[in-house]
């Protein structure tokens, strides 16, 4: 029995696909975020008013997590719309830069030193630039097919 190698198609349909759940999940669970940031802010607690870089750090978690989502909504239903089919290093760059970069400012703002975002910050700026190549590919790619 030999195993069959998956078409282009349904390989092209399973990066949109992943694509899809990946930024919708992000959009549902960075909104839901922003929505027990603001109960933080209503209840006045502590933990989250008295602390400038915690309450920075968070908000640009919510922000970001929640814009990227979209983006990954964006580039999946740009993939399907024109049928493009991007390098596997465009795709996984920006489904992981959109992972890496709120949880690199959440991750930041729960721990840290007086004054300064934690350790975590270190992985906004590589995942930044994930996201970027990876939204610079796709409108390559798009260009292209266009």
């Amino acid at each position: 029995m030999t195993k069959s190698k998956p078409d282009s198609e349904s390989t092209e349909r399973r990066w949109i696909n992943h694509m899809m759940i990946q930024g919708w999940a992000a959009v549902a669970f960075w909104m839901t975020f922003g929505l027990l940031l603001e109960g933080l802010l209503g209840y006045k607690i502590p933990a989250y008013l008295d602390d400038a870089e915690r309450r920075e750090m968070m908000r640009l978690a919510h922000t970001h997590g929640t814009l990227l989502g979209i983006v990954l909504v964006a580039a999946a239903l740009c993939g399907e719309r024109l049928a493009v089919a991007p390098a596997r290093a465009i795709r996984f760059a920006l489904r992981l830069g959109s992972l890496l970069m709120p949880v690199g400012f959440l991750l930041a703002g729960i721990w840290h030193p007086e004054g300064d975002p934690g350790a975590a910050i270190w992985l906004v700026p590589p995942s930044a630039l994930l996201a970027i190549f990876g939204v610079i590919g796709l409108a390559l790619c798009a260009r292209k097919k266009g």
